[in-house]
């Protein structure tokens, strides 16, 4: 009578101060897990205990704060989620189990009939993982509720023969602890129906169990199903303290009691809170994150939870940039010279996250030879509109981009050659007629106007008077009585009156004695006519004024070349100290040279080949044989 009371003291010291002692400590603050794919928007998983082990649900966004690296950041979302559970049911069967009622029902149909029922009205959503396990290993393995209940209902294990041990909860936390979850946050609990065990040395095995489940988060709920008289036996203290430590249940059942609902049991671990924050990390590496909670009188820190994360800045690159840009006046106008086209050009760019992390851009600057020419501060960050019209002389520049994100990481792209060249409008009186064409045709048109006016009143004038004139003569002519005596005088001859040649028939036109073919890329005949080379000197470039023939082409300096014949005949060409040079099959001269029937002449990026009209002969080598006597 002694040891059942000291039993029953030790059991109320168990229920009373230990349960509400070990209720304290379980009120905790858990971050499950990080993910940073959409950094800088950083997305944790968060589970939250009050003080009796359950679930603290209801939480607002201003009952958390993130703690970055220690470093305090408000959240932007809270969400809390309903999700699945991971549960095992561990059946150990004994003899007590196998006791029937008046109805011929046994302790262990009962409790399977409440399973089953329970079992039966699950949802779909959120759905469970539901394993079954007996003392000889796993029967079923994460199955929906439905599958688990058909195969609850199926065992039919030999209670009255079995002996009760630890194996199916052994099993069932062997089952835990190799499962990966297929939901993020996803709990795990069992379920064990046993006897009481028979031995001090099972009770022994049975603590060695109940730190391995603390240590792996499992919460274990217990039905003792047996007699009443064992509710004090000692193996139900040990079993009592596996539910407790664990943040588990404990209920014991002789046949009478009215068996709790299984739901009870699951119901809180299937929340999840999820929390997101804008996170100021600025560098690669190994960070943590903690979460400080401030809810219904909580006041909880969690254990910092580390992640690693690839920070890098962003990579600018420039799309498709021109490597030439040539201004010069407009094409309807080309005597202009205050106004050369292009005043503009578009530098489109691209900008890339090597990271994997795209962010918000901060602002994106284009330098020209390091110095800042443009920046864009607000989206689109797609193109520059780069002024021209500050550059007035032909040159190579360096086009780069530099790009700072949100996080304030910046980069600079690697520059890219550009070729700005002007081509200056034509100078002096040829530039003067071609610039005031217009007004001067429109004065010669009006003197022209004005002359042939005065012409046809003059002549007009005279005209009519000779008119009069020749008609009086004419009257005169038909009187014989006014008629002249011709006289012949002797020696006077009629001169003959021999035409003059014109000024412009005694002009001959002047034939060439050479020209010049351009050559395409191939070498082949490019389009157009042969420069003729009627003169003794003719002058090569791109200004109008300095030069006799213009070269349209970027890499020809205003003077470039000079051909010349000099008084034996022979073409002479000389270079002007232009940029490009000028080459002689492929060789550059340096002052002049005399050119040769069938030369390549290079004029900067131009080709030609040099031809004679009457091209020299080519001598007949002459080969004698002598004969030795």
């Amino acid at each position: 009578m002694r040891k059942v009371i000291i039993a029953i003291l030790l059991t109320t010291m168990l229920l009373g101060g230990g349960f509400h002692a070990r209720a304290q400590e379980s009120a905790r603050a858990e971050i499950i897990s990080v993910d940073a794919n959409a950094f800088p928007t950083i997305t944790a998983f968060l589970d939250v205990y009050a003080p009796d082990g359950k679930f603290a649900t209801a939480m607002e966004a201003s009952s958390l704060t993130a703690l970055e690296n220690g470093n305090p950041i408000p959240i932007t979302e809270l969400t809390e989620k309903n999700i699945g559970a991971q549960i095992v049911i561990a059946v150990n069967p004994g003899p007590a189990m196998d006791t029937r009622d008046t109805l011929g029902i046994s302790r262990y149909e009962r409790a399977v009939e409440i399973l089953r029922v329970w079992a039966e009205t699950r949802p779909l959503e959120p759905q469970d993982e539901m394993s079954l396990v007996s003392t000889t290993g796993p029967i079923l393995i994460n199955a929906t509720a439905s599958e688990w209940r058909n195969s609850l209902v199926s065992y039919q294990p030999d209670a009255r023969a079995a002996i009760p041990s630890l194996q199916s909860l052994s099993f069932a936390l062997d089952l835990l602890e190799g499962q990966e979850s297929t939901q993020v946050g996803m709990k795990q609990s069992i379920l064990f129906l046993t006897p009481h065990l028979p031995d001090q040395a099972t009770v022994t095995e049975l603590e060695n169990l109940t730190e391995r489940a603390s240590l792996l988060g499992v919460r274990v709920n217990v039905w003792l199903i047996d007699a009443d008289s064992y509710f004090v036996h000692f193996s139900a203290n040990s079993l009592k303290s596996l539910a407790l430590q664990t943040g588990g249940d404990y209920f014991a059942y002789s046949g009478i009691e009215t068996i709790p609902e299984p739901e009870i049991y699951f119901s809180h671990l299937r929340h999840l809170y999820t929390f997101q924050y804008q996170s100021q990390l600025a560098s690669a590496g190994s960070h943590n994150l903690a979460a400080r909670v401030n809810f219904s009188g909580l006041e909880l820190t969690s254990a910092p939870y580390s992640f690693s994360l690839d920070i890098q800045p962003p990579n600018p690159m420039l799309l498709s940039p021109p490597s030439q840009i040539v201004r010069q006046a407009p094409e309807d106008d080309p005597y202009n010279t205050e106004l050369l086209l292009p005043n503009e050009e578009s530098i489109e760019f691209l900008i890339e996250f090597p990271d994997g992390h795209p962010r918000d851009i901060k602002r994106v600057a284009l330098f020209v030879d390091d110095e800042k020419v443009a920046e864009i501060t607000s989206p689109p960050f797609d193109k520059f509109t780069w002024d021209l019209s500050e550059y007035l002389t032909s040159g190579e520049h360096s086009l780069q981009i530099e790009v700072e994100d949100s996080l304030g990481l910046t980069k600079m792209s690697v520059g890219v050659p550009l070729t700005l060249t002007l081509v200056q409008p034509p100078t002096g009186i040829l530039a003067f007629f071609g610039r005031n064409s217009t007004i001067l045709t429109i004065g010669v048109v009006a003197i022209t106007g004005l002359l042939l006016a005065a012409i046809l009143l003059v002549g007009g004038t005279r005209g009519l008077k000779k008119f009069t004139k020749r008609r009086e003569e004419k009257a005169a002519s038909y009187d014989p009585i006014s008629q002249p005596i011709p006289t012949l005088k002797t020696g006077q001859r009629k001169k003959r009156l021999i035409p003059l040649r014109s000024w412009a028939q005694g002009q001959r036109e002047e034939k060439a004695s050479a020209y010049l073919t351009r050559l395409n890329g191939n070498g082949g005949k490019a389009a157009g006519e042969a420069i003729q080379l009627t003169s003794q000197t003719i002058t090569f470039g791109t200004d109008p004024v300095k030069v006799a023939f213009v070269l349209d082409d970027p890499s020809i300096s205003p003077h470039h070349a000079t051909l010349t014949q000099n008084e034996d005949g022979d073409m002479l060409i000389s270079d002007h100290d232009s940029v490009a040079g000028t080459w002689v099959n492929f060789e550059k001269i340096e002052k002049e040279h005399i050119l040769a029937h069938g030369d390549i002449i290079h004029i900067g990026l131009m080709r030609y080949k040099f031809s004679m009209v009457k091209p020299p002969k080519k001598s007949k080598s002459k080969v004698q044989v002598e004969v030795s006597l």
